[in-house]
């Protein structure tokens, strides 16, 4: 919210609404609870339309340049609707798998309380490569293409696996293993890619970074509650834990 300019947010509204979108849409929802999600994902769009029509085009906010670059009101509250989601559930996400994971590493959180040089980004892009905090995503193909030997027809849905290219052997060497600094950390399409790269991955990334750092520099002898994995949230495109819990 600080580095787009918009202040005057309720926070828990912000997240209720996010988190009822992502179910919403990449969820599995029965006809009921699709209308109850319905209810918050409609007031968020309400709360957006009403600040775009309010914002000046002075003014120095993500909705007043919207004004001023001539967007229209219905295509300016899609832009942000998904904006303000994606800038701040993914690195929700992305911190929640980040402490669990690093957590089951002891030595290693003590290298990050010691302040190691360097430590905490590579944590970051190591769980980025294996667990992502979005999974896979759909596309549909503009015309006929071959991938992998396989011929698809144009409008062909795909349901793409982007967490698996961190696991690929023939990139990773043990894949599997947690190996913060490994070479070509970054060869995995946590972001995308091209014309799809995430806007917010440098932000992202230094977010994580400065998150994991802080905390262990704070909580050096912090650990995990249970040795069970979490449970987790389990979206189409979304999955991360839903809570750490720690001692």
């Amino acid at each position: 919210m600080e580095v787009l300019g918009i202040s005057d947010v309720d926070v828990p509204a912000l997240k209720a609404w996010s988190t009822a979108s992502l179910e919403l849409f990449w969820g599995n929802p029965s006809p009921e609870r699709q209308h109850e999600l319905a209810v918050d994902a409609s007031a968020f769009h309400r709360w957006l339309t009403a600040r775009i029509r309010a914002a000046s085009p002075g003014g120095d906010d993500l909705f007043s340049a919207l004004v001023a670059h001539g967007t229209p009101v219905r295509e300016a509250a899609g832009l942000c609707y998904f904006l303000l989601i994606a800038g701040q559930e993914t690195t929700t996400q992305l911190l929640s798998t980040l402490l669990d994971r690093v957590l089951r590493h002891p030595d290693v959180w003590l290298r990050l309380a010691d302040g190691e040089p360097g430590l905490a980004a590579a944590c970051v892009e190591e769980v980025l490569r294996r667990e992502p905090p979005v999974t896979t995503w759909r596309r549909v193909t503009s015309r006929p293409v071959a991938l992998s030997g396989v011929d698809l027809p144009a409008g062909a849905p795909l349901l793409l696996m982007l967490a698996g290219t961190g696991s690929d052997p023939d990139v990773f060497a043990e894949p599997e293993s947690f190996c913060p600094g490994r070479p070509g950390a970054r060869k995995h399409l946590a972001f995308g890619y091209g014309r799809h790269f995430c806007l917010g991955a440098g932000l992202a990334r230094l977010e994580g970074e400065v998150v994991l750092r802080t905390v262990a520099r704070r909580f050096p002898d912090l650990r995990l509650a249970s040795p069970e994995p979490p449970p987790m949230l389990g979206l189409l495109s979304f999955r991360a834990p839903l809570g750490v819990a720690v001692v």
